[in-house]
């Protein structure tokens, strides 16, 4: 009986709690979708730091009850998609929330912001060109420059060193590494002789090649960007030598678990090379060099890490060319180089925020000694730049999307002199950017940017917008768009004119501007690429020295103009024939430009209406070897004499075969290689110049027209597996 009672009275207890309890509640309730407004069924709901939560159903709809009370915070998670928190204020009433989840941004389903750009990367799914295919690609000689020029936009100059690229001579074309820019990328300019790049591509890991719209990290470019990223710590300690026609050199690099060291030499002498191929060119003294560097990295946590890297070298060549004074009399150039280049950076995180610093050091000193029949006259050229920069970046509404801020700094000092003359120029330029990355859908990003820039010796200030979008038509497919202003410093050379009152008058310099439309389609997989974009580009405040009438004042100032417009089409396949990787590219440009001594408004000597290349490459596994072959097309440039009477080139051709065995020597890992260049020995001529008086002229021609060439690396250490 005693049970009974208690039983009902415990029942009845619980009832009466059930009820006050109940009464306590509040019911959440709401819908969860997509961007588009889909709905996303079994999605969790969760009221962060409680047990109380729902799932939703097949139509996106949830429903709960709990009994917390006052500032809560509402969990809204979903798979594949950004998580998303609410803070919500409980009272007595019931509430209904709905949460729109935005998809995660993953490398197989990100919009990819491509417009103007070429990436070559080990790390990125949206790759172009590997950092290999720059030392496999037949013709490029295992030069990053010569490699790009197989891309659409560059274009094929044989006289000079440099990337010409839509329209746009060498010197609007910046080379960046780590974020930082180097002021002479190319050995010291030799008369008609183009110039290697200063660094070797195995020392990279990433490369992007922008022909147009890049990033407001950037600046002083009025065409484009070469931006090179080094490795972090290297996988192991290794030991490298390699011989060639041309010279020997050898590397070590020594791996602790957080730390790097590597020191590397080298030794070239062309006289070997001009023995194996015949010369155009007339060599007193066949260019030889001799070059360090040292590299550390340290890892300072798990995300942050200290790079430096130090490179000298020095360089002595000597040729006689043609006089454009008293031809056929020969003139004789002497040239003697020393460069030094330092690049150290920190980055790492913190929190959210990312940080990147850098500093850089570059000095580059030229004795140059002309004999015009026999008049002795020494020339001297020195360039310093010292570059200082910080930028941070934070992720915004979600971690797709970021903004970053930061400063750049530059001290310039050039110093020219002619005999007894002597020019110098001092330039302190400083910067501020902001560029955000906006995944807005998992179709649509954006890229919005600004830099403001000024210069002391212009005493000039600018600020350049940027923008760039792109939409995903298709799991590989997608539209992008670009537009942008670009500002650059006119050259030196002008800047030394408009500083001698007695000689010209100028109006005072001012920053010469270059606007950039872009619009782009692309294709990408694993396998295969296809790209076409079209793109205008207008000039604006181009430096000119000119007179203004016959017997008048000669006048130095940003009167000149121009434009440049084109296609760019790129197609490569690894796909369709086994172990064959092949790509097409095909520029089509349409320019005119009134600067520098122009004296209308035509196409520079520099650009060429249609370019092709053509690159093949086949393996051939079982026997550890593999071939490349290059064809280079080109229509004829302008040349134009002093009187500004116009001649053609004949069309650019080449043919470039390249061939590589790995194999072992002494039982470690060894790469032989060999090339041909124009193995048909077409004989292009790349330009004319004529003497002063007009009467005279001569034809640039290459140093050689068919070239061979063979090399080869072993790494110690390493041993070969089949």
């Amino acid at each position: 009986m005693r049970f009974k009672i208690l039983f009902r009275s415990a029942f009845l207890l619980a009832i009466l709690l059930c009820t006050f309890q109940s009464s306590g509640q509040v019911n959440i309730s709401g819908k969860i979708s997509d961007e588009t407004k889909n709905p996303l069924p079994y999605a969790s709901v969760l009221l962060k730091g409680t047990y109380d939560g729902s799932s939703t159903n097949d139509k996106g709809e949830y429903s709960f009850k709990t009994s917390e009370k006052g500032k809560q915070t509402l969990v809204f998670s979903y798979l594949g998609y950004e998580t998303k928190e609410v803070e919500i204020n409980i009272n007595d009433k019931n509430m209904v929330i709905n949460a729109i989840l935005i998809e995660k941004a993953t490398e197989g389903n990100q919009v990819v912001i491509s417009a103007g750009s070429f990436e070559a990367s080990d790390k990125k799914r949206a790759t172009i060109l590997k950092p290999i295919d720059i030392v496999t690609t037949a013709g490029a000689s295992g030069d990053i420059t010569g490699a790009m020029k197989t891309l659409p936009g560059a274009q094929q100059i044989g006289e000079q060193e440099g990337l010409f690229v839509r329209g746009g001579d060498a010197g609007e074309t910046k080379t960046i590494i780590d974020d930082m820019v180097v002021q002479n990328p190319y050995f010291s300019s030799i008369p008609d002789v183009p110039q290697r790049g200063r660094f070797s591509p195995f020392l990279f890991t990433g490369t992007v090649f922008s022909t147009g719209g890049y990033s407001a990290l950037y600046g002083q470019a009025l065409s484009s960007t070469l931006v090179l990223s080094t490795d972090d710590l290297a996988d192991q300690t290794s030991t490298g030598v390699s011989i060639t026609a041309v010279g020997f050199g050898a590397n070590h690099t020594q791996r602790w678990k957080n730390t790097q060291l590597s020191i590397e030499g080298s030794y070239a002498n062309l006289q070997p090379f001009f023995f194996l191929n015949p010369q155009n060119t007339q060599w007193i003294k066949p260019p030889e060099t001799g070059n360090g560097a040292l590299i550390f990295r340290q890892k300072t946590s798990e995300t942050g890490i200290i790079k430096f890297y130090a490179t000298y070298s020095l360089s002595h060549s000597t040729l006689n060319f043609p006089s454009l004074t008293y031809s056929p009399i020969e003139d004789r150039f002497d040239i003697k180089n020393n460069n030094l280049y330092i690049n150290a950076t920190y980055s790492d995180c913190f929190n959210n925020w990312k940080l990147y610093t850098g500093l850089s050091y570059s000095k580059s000193h030229d004795n140059i000694n002309f004999d015009t029949s026999g008049v002795l006259i020494p020339f001297g050229r020195t360039q310093e730049l010292t570059q200082t920069k910080i930028y941070v970046t934070h992720p915004l509404v979600n971690v797709s999307s970021d903004i970053k801020f930061g400063v750049d700094g530059q001290l310039q000092n050039f110093t020219d002199s002619f005999g007894i003359y002597q020019n110098s120029l001092k330039e302190q330029y400083a910067a501020v950017y902001a560029e955000s990355d906006l995944f807005i859908t998992r179709k649509l990003a954006a890229r919005i940017g600004a830099r403001a820039e000024y210069s002391k010796f212009l005493n000039k200030y600018n600020a350049a917008p940027r923008l760039s979008l792109a939409y995903k038509t298709g799991d590989k497919t997608q539209l992008s768009a670009a537009y942008g202003e670009f500002y650059q410093t006119p050259d030196r050379d002008l800047l030394y004119l408009s500083q001698e009152p007695y000689l010209y008058k100028s109006p005072g310099m001012t920053y010469e501007l270059a606007t950039h439309y872009i619009l782009d389609y692309q294709y990408m997989d694993d396998d295969r690429t296809f790209r076409v974009e079209g793109y205008y580009k207008k000039y604006n405040n181009l430096a000119r020295v000119y007179q203004s009438g016959i017997g008048q004042d000669s006048i130095v100032d940003n009167s000149g103009y121009g434009y440049a417009d084109g296609i760019d089409v790129f197609w490569r396949d690894k796909k369709t024939i086994k172990h064959v990787d092949y790509w097409i590219s095909y520029s089509y440009l349409d320019t005119k430009r009134l600067f520098r001594r122009y004296e209308d408004e035509v196409m520079p000597t520099f650009a060429a209406k249609h370019t092709l290349s053509v690159v093949y490459k086949q393996s051939f596994p079982a026997i550890n070897s593999s071939i490349s072959a290059t064809f280079t097309y080109a229509t004829g440039r302008p040349s134009y004499s002093p009187e500004f009477v116009e001649t053609t080139t004949p069309d650019y051709k080449d043919i470039s075969l390249g061939y590589s065995y790995l194999t072992q020597l002494w039982n470690n890992f060894t790469v032989v290689f060999v090339s041909i260049a124009d193995v048909p020995n077409f004989k292009n001529i790349y330009g004319y110049r004529y003497s002063l008086d007009g009467k005279t002229a001569y034809p640039i021609i290459p140093p050689s027209y068919r070239t061979f060439f063979i090399g080869m690396f072993v790494d110690i250490g390493r041993k070969t597996t089949n």
